[in-house]
């Protein structure tokens, strides 16, 4: 069953789009032209002609290495001086058709086939009356560019075009060509359109038993060894005169060969050919598009791994150290305020002075008064943080340095990960700030858990206000609220000395030490869940930001599209 149109269209543009990539990457890094982009070529017009191929006319596409006698051929199966001739090689430079005996219509249609090209390429050329017709009355008989020179490749996706519309394709080769590895190559990417093939030896006078022979075993060495491909012989025309090689019999040989061999190709055979032609190379194209989707996971794998060492980071540094105890603490601040008679809260400055003694003595004042509550916190994640960007780049640069077409996707990534580092940076910083605004909620729930507890133990309650904690309470409460004490130095307080000890040793003890363990793993959870949400956000998407001349882009879900359609053929 055929494929249908719409499904044929859609490859076609997948198609064009991977071309103009290659092409692209080609322009970019000044670079010869990839093989994938000829056989890219090939499969475009292969299915160009799928969408848009009309019976009528047939199609005859001469093709040949340089100075072959490309264009004398064309004349000749014309039977007059159509198309240009000349000794130079590489005259011919464009695409030149000749439509013989169609209609207006028809001649339209064989021009709307290269409509996309640019015009200059592509010369149509309407033939009433040849002098010499082929049994088919109605035909179109292309002469195109040389295949085989250096200043031909811009001008080799005509030939493969042209190939594609052909129902006969003649390769002309003269003695010195015939063997070239060029010519073999394009016979090699032809070979899966199954189109009929005829190989016309030209200027051949001498030698030529020997020559046919030589031919005849390139062929059984090549992929058209279980195929009987014709081989016609034409002499050498010494002054290059249409009319004398009209007279030669062997002209007459090679038009009858031709009307032999020349058929209409059948819709099945054009759909089998492009099926082939696209499973042939299909893995080749898509290589480096693979190789960018692999590069994506794998930076993906490492942002992950990151991630996940940066949360053990911060339990470790934060939640499991010894002095990182501040959440807990701020909620007995939460409970001091809770339990204290403002009206006795002492002036600020005699507060500090009685109530931080033993810290200042302890750490003889290494740490800074005034210091906020959450900056502990908030450096040890800002620490990890860096640490994570440091740890990112370097994987970037490792990958950037090493081999293969993949090496220009890490390319990028660097130049997005440096462009983008600053504004991660600050919507980190941002992200800790959010997080720790909304868990003073939290910590004010577990305050008033623990005072809630208290307050169905009045022996305790009234034991701590006994011990005129409620007092002090006071001037460390408003002590903490306006920077004077730090997290740190709030727990050597003489009034948190006192409460901790008293709570701990009383019957609330143990549901002291719960709140404290469920307040640990809330905030373990709620910063788990920043460091990963924002990270994955910041760092899983800068792949989707990538803008570069020298990476295909092709969305996974473009590709798995495309291979879905390709099943369709």
């Amino acid at each position: 069953m055929s494929p249908s149109k719409d499904a044929v269209e859609l490859l076609h543009g997948f198609l064009r789009r991977l071309r103009s990539a290659y092409q692209r990457i080609h322009n970019d890094s000044g670079s010869e032209i990839s093989g994938p982009v000829f056989s890219l070529d090939l499969a475009i017009g292969a299915l160009k002609d799928l969408m848009e191929h009309s019976p009528v006319p047939l199609h005859i596409t001469v093709l040949g290495p340089t100075q072959s006698g490309k264009s004398t051929i064309v004349n000749l199966l014309l039977g007059m001086e159509a198309a240009r001739t000349s000794p130079l090689a590489g005259f011919t430079r464009t695409l030149q058709g000749f439509t013989v005996n169609t209609s207006d219509t028809q001649h339209g249609k064989v021009g709307a086939f290269f409509s996309q090209t640019r015009k200059e390429l592509v010369s149509l050329s309407a033939i009433d009356d040849p002098k010499r017709a082929l049994a088919n009355s109605a035909y179109t008989v292309w002469d195109t560019p040389d295949f085989d020179s250096h200043s031909s490749r811009e001008y080799r996706t005509l030939v493969t075009q042209a190939a594609t519309l052909s129902d006969l394709i003649i390769l002309v080769v003269s003695r010195e060509k015939y063997s070239d590895l060029s010519v073999w190559k394009l016979l090699d990417l032809l070979f899966p359109l199954r189109r009929p093939l005829l190989i016309c030896l030209n200027k051949a006078s001498q030698d030529l038993p020997r020559l046919r022979s030589a031919l005849q075993g390139r062929i059984e060495e090549s992929r058209y060894h279980a195929q009987e491909i014709p081989i016609c012989s034409l002499p050498y025309v010494e002054d290059g005169n249409l009319h004398t090689l009209l007279a030669n019999p062997a002209s007459d040989d090679f038009l009858r060969t031709v009307n032999k061999t020349l058929q209409p190709v059948t819709a099945t055979l054009r759909d089998t050919g492009a099926r082939a032609l696209l499973n042939e190379h299909w893995e080749e194209w898509l290589r480096p598009v693979r190789l960018e989707h692999d590069a994506a996971v794998r930076w993906q794998e490492t942002v992950d791994a990151a991630v996940n060492d940066a949360v053990d980071s911060y339990q470790t540094q934060y939640l499991e150290h010894s002095r990182h105890d501040g959440t807990f603490n701020r909620a007995m601040v939460q409970l001091l305020e809770l339990l204290e008679i403002p009206a006795l809260a002492r002036p600020l400055a005699t507060t500090r002075q009685i109530l931080t003694w033993p810290l200042r003595k302890l750490f003889a004042g290494k740490i800074e008064s005034g210091a906020s509550h959450t900056d502990v916190e908030r450096a040890v994640l800002e620490e990890i943080f860096a640490h994570l960007l440091l740890l990112l780049r370097r994987k970037i640069g490792d990958n950037a340095a090493s081999k293969g077409h993949h090496i220009n996707w890490w390319r990028a990534m660097a130049k997005a990960f440096d462009e983008n580092s600053s504004a991660v940076r600050k919507g980190f910083a941002d992200a800790v700030g959010d997080y720790q605004r909304d868990f003073e909620t939290e910590i004010d729930q577990a305050a008033r858990a623990l005072y809630d507890k208290l307050a169905q133990s009045p022996a305790t309650l009234n034991s701590l206000r006994a011990a005129r904690i409620t007092a002090d309470a006071a001037g460390v409460a408003l002590a903490f609220k306006t920077g004077a004490i730090g997290v740190n130095e709030l727990v050597l307080t003489p009034a948190m000395l006192s409460l901790t000890s008293l709570l701990t040793e009383s019957a609330v003890g143990t549901f002291m030490s719960s709140v404290k363990g469920e307040l640990k793993t809330r905030q373990q959870h709620q910063v788990n869940s920043v460091i990963s949400r924002y990270c994955k956000h910041a760092f899983s998407g800068l792949p989707g930001q990538l803008r570069d001349e020298r990476l295909f882009l092709v969305e996974r879900e473009e590709l798995e599209r495309a291979e879905q359609l390709r099943q369709t053929l």
